[in-house]
């Protein structure tokens, strides 16, 4: 006999502690983070919000001039190993977090944990990249490809294959609304 649940934040404590959002820039991982953890009843964190804090930088273009990439890499990854050890939170890591192996490794051990990867096209990555200013001027271009479309599918090429390995599900959000991409993770995985 299935036990019945009062609400769905009751469903889901009972079912998993943390949810990991994985996906590339743009993809919906803080958006559709905080409105599943309000939903959940859960605590929202962002791996590059946290990692950013403990430069004390305004932006992670910030953090990548002043510090190098490598600073920043292993401040992602401590940051990561810290979050996935607590409870009753809707992770959202960066884009560029599983390519490192310890946080990979991190994220595939983390007990009680759906990991699922919000799955886009480059071109709507793109587009909702260009759309975001606030993104567009604090965080900087990955590759000398200059941030554009030939960026992106390049870095999918390399971090498609692991974000897929790590993931326990898959949900392609290009042609999904924010509400809709976060009732389907509620109805589907959660």
């Amino acid at each position: 006999m299935r036990p019945s649940y009062t609400t769905l934040a009751d469903r889901c404590y009972n079912a998993v502690v943390n949810v990991i959002l994985i996906g590339y820039r743009g993809s919906g991982k803080t958006t559709l983070g905080k409105k599943l953890a309000d939903d959940l009843r859960k605590t929202f964190v962002d791996v590059d919000d946290e990692a950013r804090k403990r430069f004390g930088s305004a932006t992670i273009a910030d953090v990548f001039d002043q510090h190098g990439e490598m600073q920043w890499r292993r401040a992602e990854v401590e940051v990561t190993a810290e979050l996935v050890g607590r409870s009753d939170q809707v992770i959202g890591l960066g884009g560029g977090t599983l390519m490192q192996d310890g946080a990979r490794q991190a994220v595939e051990q983390a007990a009680d944990t759906i990991r699922i990867y919000l799955k886009c096209e480059p071109a709507a990555l793109l587009h909702r990249i260009q759309g975001d200013a606030q993104s567009v001027a604090s965080r900087p271009n990955l590759t000398k490809l200059g941030g554009g479309i030939d960026e992106i599918k390049s870095l999918l090429a390399e971090r498609d294959p692991v974000y897929e390995a790590v993931a326990d599900h898959v949900l392609d959000v290009t042609h999904l609304s924010p509400p809709d991409a976060v009732r389907y993770l509620v109805r589907q995985y959660l």
